[in-house]
């Protein structure tokens, strides 16, 4: 299921799960987990047009294949 623009910044794929949503002065922020690479991340959408527009931070990789 795609969330608009939001794309996984470590893979790119758009099957996210949101995980929580709250505002940050004037932002709207989602945290979101990848279904394809299970990267966590935070995707920052400006509400108010100052500032930047939109912007992600990366919280967790996606988890590496050697175990």
């Amino acid at each position: 299921m795609g969330h608009g623009l939001v794309k996984c910044p470590y893979c790119g794929s758009e099957d996210l799960t949101p995980i929580k949503t709250w505002r940050f002065s004037f932002y709207e922020v989602t945290r979101y987990k990848c279904n394809k690479c299970g990267g966590v991340f935070q995707h920052y959408k400006n509400t108010t047009g100052r500032g930047k527009p939109e912007f992600y931070i990366r919280i967790k990789p996606r988890p590496t294949k050697a175990h």
